[in-house]
């Protein structure tokens, strides 16, 4: 991406990123305006303009243009900010395209660990790639599906690289695309002598099999004790309960809202409950709202 349209979306301020993308689901006008923007970055070397990520350089391929602008899930980058130290290992579950990846990577720093578990194989090469853009050497890509059994499943694939889906959830994604097999394994599987260490963070986005994969770690989860950021997916109550047996508390990142009443697509953060200091670190906003 060259000077000028790095200088451009730079002006752009993160409200009016926001007003656009709630109304464009409003606006003929206000979609092709977006969709025109997007096509700026997408498949082009970039900076990340602001945000944890800001100056990590970045390629988004056919994903989000918004990791460029740097305003996504800008809740989950701030709590990265305060959990992620030194030495920390950091598993990304369904992690896409890398942009969480590579702000772990230069927070945890060259001691630390990141491993990311995507199941499109042209998400995995992308992480790769920007990995190297940023010379981090501290980032692994497995090319798999972490659900609750071994196996290998249909995948189904959008034209929206974020939106693909295991079968076992029950829907087809939107935009489908059509169909792939893949690899799915437990973390507990993984996590043993002689495999992948222990995780100190667990970040989950997996559109629906949220609490397949909870199931598939439950042995790791009880043992290591990692903290969790997960995405519900209309999964707040399995996912609620699981977390409750495993003896979790938990809180929507960025609202007082319920974890159980939340709407679509809002980000938890799950801590055990003998960690009393983690349950500080949340804002008290969301400490209000611990369940």
């Amino acid at each position: 991406m060259n000077r000028l349209k790095g200088a451009v979306l730079g002006m752009i301020s993160p409200g009016f990123l926001r007003f656009l993308s709630v109304q464009q689901s409003k606006s003929p006008l206000l979609r092709r305006i977006c969709a025109w923007g997007a096509r700026w970055v997408k498949g082009q070397d970039a900076v990340i303009l602001r945000g944890a990520g800001q100056g990590l350089r970045f390629n988004v391929a056919a994903s989000h243009s918004a990791f460029i602008l740097g305003n996504h899930e800008s809740e989950v980058q701030e709590f990265l900010t305060k959990i992620l130290r030194p030495g920390t290992v950091y598993f990304d579950v369904g992690a896409n395209v890398g942009f969480f990846a590579v702000i772990a990577a230069r927070l945890l720093g060259a001691e630390g660990r990141v491993i990311c578990f995507e199941p499109l194989p042209q998400n995995a090469r992308q992480i790769e790639y920007n990995a190297n853009l940023n010379d981090f050497s501290n980032i692994a890509v497995r090319c798999e599906a972490l659900g609750g059994s071994n196996r290998l499943e249909v995948f189904k694939t959008s034209d929206e690289p974020t939106w693909g889906m295991l079968s076992t959830v029950g829907k087809d994604p939107d935009r489908a695309s059509g169909e792939i097999s893949v690899a799915v394994r437990t973390l507990d599987s993984l996590c043993v002598p002689g495999g992948l260490p222990d995780p100190d963070l667990i970040q989950v986005d997996i559109e629906g099999a949220e609490a397949e994969f909870l199931a598939g770690a439950q042995q790791t989860i009880l043992r290591k004790r990692p903290i969790l950021i997960i995405e519900l997916h209309a999964t707040n109550q399995p996912v609620a309960a699981i977390l409750d047996r495993y003896g979790y508390v938990y809180a929507v990142l960025g609202s007082s809202e319920s974890v159980r009443e939340v709407s679509w697509d809002a980000n938890i953060v799950a801590v055990p409950q003998e960690r009393s200091d983690l349950v500080g670190v949340i804002c008290p906003a969301e400490r209000a709202a611990v369940t």
